[in-house]
């Protein structure tokens, strides 16, 4: 037992994973109680156009997102050769393109505002400009994340996540509080991705150290990697918006609350799972640079996923009534009988998520395909079949798990039995 528990310590991922999942334990627990606090302090349909914002947000966001793999594959590369002047070029390279972006993806918040309350039916068109405001800095901060992955600063990410979530949390009670509504919620977001952002300059000091170099990536070798993991990170993070955003649109204000409910709810099975992808992809990527087997943390960080998700899965089945009550207001519970099936789906999604942060990893890029595919069948399904919420989430299962399966499939073929 010694003995297991030593190697399980010095496996970096189990001993990485450990680091951000603790964190996760305190940060996860926090940004729930935000969401806990919001359905019980907005009415349901000021809840559901909150939850609709945060999808929309989260979509507009995912091309910002989609460059951390990039970051993370040729910063996780420098570091693996002890390259750090080449991570120096890197960040700020990607640091100039970043900030263009956010202030063009502003501007197109603000040019389609008007289409935008429209489809979301949402009354206060200030508030799409200020979730393009949220967006617009996420696209600006994109570089500090994927750097300090690559340079597995698990304990600092852990905390600063740990910063963020209460940073959120105490502003979103303080602005709900004084009657902000929906505004003070969407502020509080803005406010805990901005300071924790600039703390996170702390633990980049390393990089004023060295002269700064433009690292040699060239034009077809970033797009070749970048617009596919960008393509495939947008599709999948769509799998877990497009019914919010598209339940807000065609059921009414209440009913679309309800689902939002349910679904953060059914979410948690995701959360607890969330940070095992954030650990393997940078240490995949090294052991792929120096051509070291990466299958042992591969199927380690599948079994993480597993695990908890099943007992989740199992306690949403049996007291759903009670998870619901205890978590939100006593009217989400008119759903509960679905509740174990969104936990179903977060943990497919936390698989899916695992798998497509590997192949990004080892440079299989190809899967965009597949995955872009499945995210746009889900929106056309869901577009024409809508008519209950058992019918909304069962399209969603059913893609999800396909995709699942042939992924699985493709680490077969390409792998085998020659994973040792």
């Amino acid at each position: 037992m010694r003995k297991l528990i030593n190697v399980a310590i010095q496996n970096p991922l189990i001993s990485g994973s450990g680091v951000i999942f603790l964190g996760s334990l305190l940060a996860n627990p926090l940004n729930f109680l935000f969401n806990l606090f919001m359905t019980k302090n907005l009415t349901v349909a000021d809840y559901g156009t909150l939850a609709s914002l945060i999808s929309l947000s989260t979509l507009a966001t995912i091309p910002a997102g989609s460059m951390s793999p990039t970051i993370i594959k040729f910063a996780a590369s420098y570091f693996a050769k002890g390259e750090l002047d080449m991570v120096k070029g890197l960040f700020f390279k990607v640091s100039r393109l970043a900030v263009s972006l956010g202030l063009i993806v502003f501007l197109i918040f603000v040019i389609v505002q008007q289409q935008i309350n429209q489809f979301f039916h949402i009354g206060n068109g200030l508030l799409v400009l200020l979730a393009g405001v949220l967006v617009a800095f996420n696209f600006i901060s994109v570089p500090n994340q994927p750097i300090l992955q690559a340079k597995l600063a698990f304990r600092f990410i852990s905390f600063n996540a740990i910063f963020g979530a209460l940073l959120k949390l105490l502003f979103g009670i303080l602005l709900v509080s004084l009657g902000f509504s929906v505004w003070g919620a969407l502020l509080a977001l803005t406010i805990s991705s901005v300071i924790p952002y600039l703390f996170s300059f702390t633990q980049l000091t390393f990089l004023l150290k060295k002269e700064v170099q433009n690292p040699h990536i060239s034009i077809k070798k970033l797009i070749s990697y970048g617009i596919p993991s960008t393509i495939t990170l947008f599709a999948l993070t769509a799998f877990t918006s497009t019914d919010i955003i598209l339940v807000k649109h065609f059921f009414n204000t209440t009913d679309a609350g309800l689902y939002a409910g349910v679904s953060l709810i059914g979410r948690i099975v995701f959360f607890l799972s969330a940070p095992i992808g954030t650990v393997m992809f940078p240490l995949i990527v090294q052991k792929h640079t120096r051509k070291e087997n990466f299958h042992t943390d591969f199927r380690i960080a599948m079994l993480l996923v597993i695990v908890p998700s099943c007992f989740v899965i199992v306690l949403y089945y049996f007291i759903p009534d009670f998870v619901l009550t205890v978590s939100t207001k006593k009217e989400f519970t008119s759903v509960s009988s679905l509740l174990w099936l969104f936990g179903i789906f977060s943990a497919i999604y936390g698989l899916l998520t695992v798998m497509t942060n590997f192949y990004l990893s080892i440079e299989k890029t190809k899967i965009f395909i597949p995955i872009g595919m499945c995210a746009i069948l889900q929106v056309v399904l869901l577009w024409f079949f809508h008519e209950t919420f058992l019918q909304v989430l069962t399209i969603s299962l059913v893609i999800t798990s396909l995709l699942l399966f042939g992924l699985l499939l493709y680490y077969w073929k390409l792998y085998g039995k020659n994973t040792r």
